[in-house]
């Protein structure tokens, strides 16, 4: 059993967990929230910081960098909106095929936010959201892209899967995609259900028992988890709807690229990205050197393969010799 007494904040904060009307409302889709007094927010900030020492004004200022940078992504990168803005618009009737369609959706979906918890540089609390938002921002403008006849098979797919949920038909201006709120509790539940599992697995083995986690260690598993799926694709559609032909898209590489360039200069500082570049760095020397460990293991086991096989060919050729 778990309090959750995080959960309706994480839920009103559409995850961000931050407190801060701003960033919750561009997460959200919405207007930032922006002061009409600011003489009287600067004399709170100094009324603030009077009353704490020099550490927490640091954590205080930092925060609020990290949410202005997220804000600032939000508004490149968070809704359709905001690409259409940064990649252009295409004619109503749409310029692309399914599959290409299909191709720009990749190209548009914000992985390296999920690099960027991997290497620990941000906490999955603060990239969820935002790969949420990408996401969805990044179904809907290769959708508005698309063909008639693409757009057509989508709309029946999503009125199909609406359906089998028990929602019912969708409205014309209806959004497809599930609420934060959904997918929250969605993999909440997953999640709740495999540590259910595992202890009833435990209890079959034998009388110890693991730790069971506790509320902070399941919130962070969920933001994780919305990271990670924010990230995924539907290997089904792409099966179908993907054509490898062995050429890239030069096009479709750029706008990743730029993704990604843009995910480090807006969403870190300068010492951020430092890290980011320094900790890669370790990241590939490893891999170098496990490759030319396996590779020199390859050349060991190759070289006694033929001195076996030498071997066995010099006994033959003496047997034969003898006969």
């Amino acid at each position: 059993q778990h309090s959750f007494k995080w959960r309706q904040k994480a839920l009103r904060c559409g995850g961000l967990g931050l407190g801060t009307r701003s960033s919750t409302h561009v997460c959200m889709g919405t207007e930032s929230a922006t002061s009409t007094d600011d003489n009287g927010k600067k004399d709170d900030d100094d009324l603030i910081f009077k009353n704490i020492g020099r550490r927490e004004r640091k954590q205080i200022l930092l925060r609020r960098e990290h949410e202005r940078r997220k804000d600032a992504w939000m508004a490149r990168y968070g809704s359709a909106d905001a690409l259409k803005k940064t990649f252009g618009t295409g004619p109503p009737w749409g310029d692309l095929s399914p599959s290409q369609t299909r191709a720009l959706y990749h190209a548009l979906l914000p992985r390296s936010l999920l690099g960027l918890s991997e290497l620990g540089v941000l906490d999955p609390s603060d990239l969820a959201p935002l790969a949420y938002q990408g996401r969805i921002a990044a179904k809907e403008y290769a959708s508005s892209r698309c063909s008639m006849k693409g757009r057509l098979v989508t709309g029946i797919f999503d009125q199909y899967r609406s359906l089998k949920k028990g929602g019912g038909l969708l409205g014309p201006w209806s959004n497809p995609s599930m609420t934060w709120e959904d997918v929250w509790e969605k993999y909440e539940a997953q999640i709740v259900e495999q540590e259910v599992r595992k202890a009833e697995a435990e209890t079959e083995r034998g009388p110890k028992k693991s730790k069971p986690i506790d509320d902070e260690e399941l919130m962070m598993r969920i933001y994780m988890r919305i990271l990670e799926k924010s990230c995924a694709t539907n290997q089904a559609f792409d099966g179908i709807f993907l054509k490898d032909n062995g050429e890239d898209d030069e096009d479709l590489a750029a706008i990743s690229s730029q993704l990604e360039e843009d995910i480090h200069s807006i969403l870190l500082s300068p010492d951020e990205a430092e890290k980011v570049m320094k900790r890669r760095g370790k990241i590939e020397k490893k891999r170098m050197k496990a490759r030319e460990k396996e590779e020199k293991l390859k050349r060991k086991l190759e070289k006694r393969r033929n001195k076996l096989d030498n071997r066995l060919r010099n006994k033959e050729e003496e047997s034969n010799s003898v006969s």
